[in-house]
């Protein structure tokens, strides 16, 4: 019995739970400044404000985008979306990427390309990558891609 429950408690400290509400992670913090909780759920984090409003929802690419390179390396990003699931930012985190070409590829606005899309829409939408970041833009885009493939249709 000792055993038993030493297994039990165990498996509740070290085992996440999909739906509990956890602490605010700083990243998102900044999107979403009124954020007080948020949940995890399949393929991307629920973002709840006071009394718990919806205030959004954030996906990260990473596992789906795992071996998708931009010109250095890959391209992780961290996807926002509003309450009604439209995309409300596109982010970079933290990469082994070119500086240069990441500068050129934001100062072109492209990561604002999907910006109020739906995910659907998001999925279907062509752009062209920018001139003189080729590989960089293609991995950013091929990033969100699969992002938005792990969240599905929802």
């Amino acid at each position: 019995m000792k055993r038993l429950l030493t297994i039990v408690l165990t498996l509740a400290v070290l085992v996440p739970f999909v739906g509990c509400a956890q602490k605010v992670p700083a990243d998102i913090a900044q999107i979403f400044p009124g954020a007080k909780k948020v949940t995890v759920a399949k393929g991307w984090t629920e973002v709840y404000g006071k009394r718990n409003a919806l205030l959004g929802y954030v996906a990260y690419s990473k596992p789906a985008s795992n071996g998708i390179r931009g010109y250095a390396g890959e391209t992780p990003l961290m996807v926002t979306f509003d309450a009604q699931k439209r995309i409300t930012s596109v982010k970079l985190l933290q990469n082994s990427e070119t500086p240069g070409y990441l500068n050129h590829v934001v100062a072109s606005g492209f990561l604002d390309r999907w910006n109020g899309l739906t995910i659907g829409e998001a999925k279907k939408k062509e752009v062209d990558a920018v001139a003189g970041a080729t590989y960089t833009s293609e991995g950013v885009k091929k990033s969100l891609k699969a992002c938005l493939g792990q969240i599905g249709a929802k």
